[in-house]
């Protein structure tokens, strides 16, 4: 912050440096379309992805629709323990020693807990594709 001669206080603005120096860069075909697709990936301009590149950023680039599924797949997932493990916590200990003592109780309870390994591994799998 700034004091002015009134005593009032502003914020100072923290604007980028003026960009007044450039390099040509010459590509072929191939190339600039490529430099051209991933720009436009990564929802930049040609210009500021080369930038960015240039300076050892690395552009990151929106989630497809895979990979959002893909998430909305491990929240749900979540959600799933989440409500278990609140359920559990809700009962008093004596009850949940009388629960896990149970063959039927503990075999859905396996039954839940390797639905939600399979949904977990089937993310990652996604993922790991389409790196």
């Amino acid at each position: 912050m700034k004091e002015d001669k009134n005593n009032n206080t502003e914020k100072i603005s923290r604007k980028r440096p003026p960009k007044n120096k450039h390099i040509d860069v010459r590509f072929t075909e191939d190339e600039f379309n490529t430099v051209l697709k991933n720009a436009q990936l990564s929802g930049r301009s040609k210009s500021i992805y080369l930038h960015d590149i240039a300076l050892g950023h690395k552009p990151s680039l929106p989630m497809t629709t895979e990979q959002q599924e893909a998430l909305k797949g491990l929240t749900g997932a979540r959600a799933e323990l989440v409500y278990i493990r609140n359920a559990l916590h809700a009962l008093p200990q004596t009850e949940r020693k009388k629960l896990f003592k149970r063959a039927e109780f503990m075999e859905r309870w396996l039954q839940g807990v390797n639905d939600i390994i399979r949904e977990w591994s089937n993310i990652r799998n996604r993922f790991i594709d389409m790196i």
